[in-house]
């Protein structure tokens, strides 16, 4: 990728071309982009590790992301063609200078996409809670049309979960696989991330993601992204095209299943269900308090507002849980440029983090789950051809932007992102 756009600022590609995206924050006043990890180096590193932190600031160059700024413990880069720095990176393997802080922050931006965004938002803020309430509140009326639909989206995940959490947490896979921190560190900054910035749901729909950094909805375009002399926000274009996607398909059931606002309102199963899903889904009833006229209030919801709920949690659990975990294979399999942790002296690559990390990513995790174009069992429809015909029609949607969107169609050996017909349905791994 860097040859064919014939650029050498990896960070600046990282930035425009990958799930990195979803951390930059815009200034209207400079014209810049930021990314700050710096509260990060308030965690101790594994002895030998370097530690985690820094800032970066990026103005737009073309159709990618320029970095002009790099700050790492203290030391602040603007110069990044230092030959003596080149020369120990290229001949030597070694970082210096702002490639060390390009490193660390590369290695930061993957320890806060994998250990917060997806092990703490996903897997234990969202994803079990879901599956949970959902079972549990229609285990008396399986096919009831509600829990039929949200079947794909909770498949495995409070099983994935529990599973994940042990091996993580009990035998210190964590250690290596999320962040060069030592387990107890990496618990300390989850519980530090949940009370100094509670999710709030939503916050997290991608019609508001933007607004809240500032962005233009220009860049979330196709216009933007296929636009060789503009930059578009890639990462976002594609989550906010199939959030769209989804709320379609969920609109589309609802009225096939005859499940208008008087129903809505009138079904004791899915009011049971609801005020279960705020209780339990802190996010949830955050946004119920702070946002009520996007989600509704505690005791109800309209139909319109049930199509945003569910349509931002389907997109998180499925497509968005897929860049954040899965697709993080693209950084592990080079260690070189894009490394999940730095040694502390800057020199060579961490032989045990990498060879445990290629290992599970060429193993267990990558074992088949339900994807969202698998063949769809007849139960969640119950008979009704309508209902079948939205989630195919759905399907249909979602494999032509694999085939025709360059930004869905650069994915797996080609790009940083898992490509469409491996996406899976839930958090079940």
């Amino acid at each position: 990728l860097l040859q064919s756009r014939r650029r050498s600022d990896l960070l600046g590609m990282l930035m425009t071309d990958s799930v990195f995206g979803a951390h930059l924050v815009y200034e209207k006043g400079t014209g810049r982009f930021h990314v700050d990890l710096s509260g990060m180096s308030a965690y101790q590193p594994i002895p030998g590790y370097a530690a985690l932190g820094g800032k970066a600031s990026f103005e737009r160059d073309g159709s990618s992301l320029r970095t002009v700024m790099l700050e790492y413990q203290g030391k602040s880069y603007r110069n990044f063609t230092d030959p003596e720095v080149d020369r120990a990176y290229e001949q030597n393997n070694t970082r210096l200078g702002w490639r060390m802080a390009e490193g660390a922050l590369i290695a930061s931006l993957l320890s806060m996409t994998n250990l917060v965004m997806h092990v703490k938002d996903l897997h234990m803020e969202i994803a079990a809670a879901f599956q949970a309430v959902t079972v549990d509140a229609f285990s008396n009326q399986p096919k009831h049309p509600l829990r039929r639909l949200l079947d794909a989206f909770i498949s495995r995940s409070v099983q994935a979960t529990n599973d994940n959490m042990r091996l993580l947490f009990d035998f210190h896979a964590a250690d290596f696989s999320l962040a060069p921190l030592p387990h107890d560190e990496q618990l300390k900054l989850i519980d530090d991330a949940i009370k100094k910035n509670p999710l709030n749901l939503a916050e997290m729909d991608m019609e508001r993601y933007g607004q809240i950094r500032h962005m233009d909805p220009a860049w979330s375009t196709r216009e933007a992204i296929t636009n060789t002399s503009r930059w578009g926000w890639r990462w976002h274009y594609r989550a906010v095209t199939v959030q769209r996607l989804i709320a379609k398909y969920v609109e589309c059931f609802l009225e096939a299943e005859g499940m208008d606002e008087d129903f809505i309102k009138a079904d004791s199963y899915l009011t049971n269900w609801w005020h279960s899903l705020v209780f339990h889904l802190p996010s949830l009833r955050r946004a119920t308090e702070k946002s009520p006229s996007w989600s509704g209030s505690g005791s109800e919801a309209s139909r319109s507002q049930l199509i945003r709920v569910l349509s931002t949690i389907m997109v998180w659990v499925s497509w968005i849980h897929e860049d954040v975990g899965h697709s993080a294979a693209a950084y592990v399999n080079n260690p070189i440029y894009t490394p999940m942790c730095v040694p502390e002296d800057g020199v060579g690559v961490p032989l045990r983090s990498w060879v445990f990390n290629a290992m599970a990513y060429r193993g267990f995790v990558f074992l088949h789950r339900s994807v969202l174009l698998d063949e769809p069992p007849a139960f969640w429809f119950d008979g009704n051809v309508e209902s079948r015909k939205c989630f195919e029609t759905f399907q249909d949607s979602l494999r032509s932007l694999g085939e025709t969107d360059v930004a869905f169609s650069e994915c797996d050996k080609n790009g940083f992102f898992s490509c469409v017909d491996r996406v899976e349905t839930a958090v079940s791994s």
